[in-house]
C-alpha cells in the first residue's frame, strides 16, 4: 500500500509523516530525489535523496525517473527503482509526501497494481505562513511557497481525504483510521 500525503508547503506534511512512522510498525518512507538544499532537521534522516542538478538531469536523461516535477525552483523526482521496491513489498505500507501532480500520476499508475490512499493536508494560510517563518524561511521565500496554495487547493477533489492539520495527534489518528479502513477494503 502507498499512502500519498500532499498539501501546501509548510502545512506539516513531514511532521505528520514522521509521527506516523513512529506509530505504525509496517510503515516505511518512500523516498524521492530532489535538488533542493538539505535542511538542518534532515541531517539524521531525510525524506529525500539529495542530488546536484547535474546528477539529477543525468538520471532524467538516462530515463531513471518515473516522474519529475520542478517545484519551488528545484527538481524533484521519483526513481523507477524506488517504485519497483514498493511494488515488490506489498506486505509493507509506504508513505510519501508528493505534490498534486505527482499524486495523480501515482494514483493512476497504482490503479491495477495495489492499494493507494491519497490525503491532502490543509491549514489556514496565516498558520502556514507562521510555520514557514518558524522553520527559517525568509518572508520572500514563504510568500513564494504560499503562492502555490491556490493551485494546489484546486486539486482537492482528486484526493481520498482532506484533513485540516490543526493538531498533530488528531491528524495522525485520522490518517491511521483511513489507512486501516483502506486495508480492510482489500
Amino acid at each position: 500500500m502507498i499512502i500519498l500525503i500532499s498539501g501546501v508547503s509548510g502545512v506539516g506534511k513531514n511532521t505528520v509523516i514522521n509521527r506516523l512512522l513512529e506509530v505504525r510498525a509496517n510503515l516505511r518512507y518512500f523516498r524521492s530525489c530532489t535538488t533542493r538544499e538539505k535542511r538542518a532537521s534532515e541531517e539524521v534522516f531525510s525524506p529525500y535523496i539529495f542530488l546536484s542538478e547535474k546528477e539529477f538531469l543525468e538520471k532524467e536523461k538516462n530515463g531513471e525517473f518515473f516522474e519529475v516535477q520542478q517545484v519551488h525552483g528545484t527538481y524533484r523526482g521519483i526513481l523507477k527503482s524506488s517504485l519497483d521496491e514498493v511494488l515488490a513489498n506489498p506486505q509493507l505500507e509506504y508513505i510519501k509526501d508528493i505534490d498534486v501532480f505527482g499524486n495523480l500520476r501515482i494514483k493512476n499508475f497504482m490503479k491495477d497494481k495495489g492499494e493507494c490512499l491519497s490525503i491532502f493536508l490543509d491549514a489556514p494560510d496565516e498558520t502556514i505562513l507562521q510555520r514557514l517563518l518558524g522553520r527559517g524561511e525568509s518572508e520572500e521565500s514563504a510568500a513564494f511557497r504560499l503562492s502555490r496554495s491556490k493551485l494546489e487547493r484546486e486539486h482537492l477533489g482528486e484526493y481520498d481525504a482532506v484533513i485540516e492539520n490543526d493538531d498533530l495527534e488528531k491528524t495522525v489518528l485520522k490518517i491511521n483510521g483511513l489507512i486501516d479502513a483502506a486495508k480492510k477494503k482489500k
